[in-house]
Parts: structure tokens; sequence; C-alpha cells
């Protein structure tokens, strides 16, 4: 079986990596994963101030489920069969243990996603993962 994991996060760059993704799995992929990571809150103690740990997770979900339904409405003329998922942690190093765990063939991901800034300052998450990753990666610009 081959599978493709596309991390996603409703960014412009994110969803030309979906179209990317959907044209190369055209009769060579038997799964597409669209993967969406949610930060981590668990070390915020200004967040935990104001909710509780029960509305934190129900946050996240809410926002990855907002995502990857918008990843889904772009693939919904897909022949290929879609899988969706949600991680929690660092983008770099979820997408990495995602790719592991799934025994993923091929990332395709934007270069740029909705964090610019933190890109910029903490370094790039599709570089992590260019250089941690044990698949091949197509970087969609």
């Amino acid at each position: 079986m081959t599978k493709i994991l596309v991390p996603v996060d409703g960014s412009a760059n994110s969803d030309k990596a979906i179209r990317y993704a959907l044209t190369l799995a055209e009769g060579k992929a038997d799964l597409l994963i669209f993967l969406n990571i949610q930060p981590n809150y668990n070390n915020a103690p200004n967040v935990k101030r104001f909710a509780t740990q029960e509305q934190i997770k129900d946050m996240q979900e809410d926002a990855s489920k907002e995502v990857l339904d918008h990843a889904l409405e772009i693939a919904k003329d897909s022949a290929v069969p879609i899988q969706t998922k949600m991680r929690i942690g660092d983008p770099g190093r979820e997408i990495c243990a995602e790719a592991e765990e799934s025994a993923i063939d091929n990332i395709v991901m934007g270069y740029r996603g909705l964090g610019a800034v933190k890109r910029a300052i903490l370094g790039s998450v599709a570089t992590h993962v260019l250089h941690e990753t044990p698949c091949p990666v197509t970087i969609v610009p």
C-alpha cells in the first residue's frame, strides 16, 4: 500500500500541497493522510489559568476539525481514499513521528505555513522534516 502524508494548516501553501498531492496520488497511491498539528498548551500557564484541560482539548479538536474539513473540501472529488488525523505538539517532530508510525511512502507539504514569523525565528518545519523524516519529502513552493 502506497501512502502519502499531507500536513495541513489551512494556509494557501498548505492548499497548494493538497492539490499537488491529489495529482501525485492519482493512480499511484492507495491512501492520502491529511495531518493537522495543534499546539501543545501543557506548558502554557496563562492558558491553563483560564481554561480547563477539557476546554483546551475541545479547542484543539475544533481548530483541527476546521482545518481538516477545509482540506477535505478541496479533495472532495478525489478517487483516492483519504484519512484525517490530528496530533498535538511540535509540527516538525509530529510530522516525522506520524510518517514513521504510519509507514508513509512520501510526504507532500508546503514550504511555508501559517507561522512565517515563527519560521524565521525558530527554524523551518519543512527543513526539520527534510532532515529527520524516514521517507522522501516533496516540498511544494
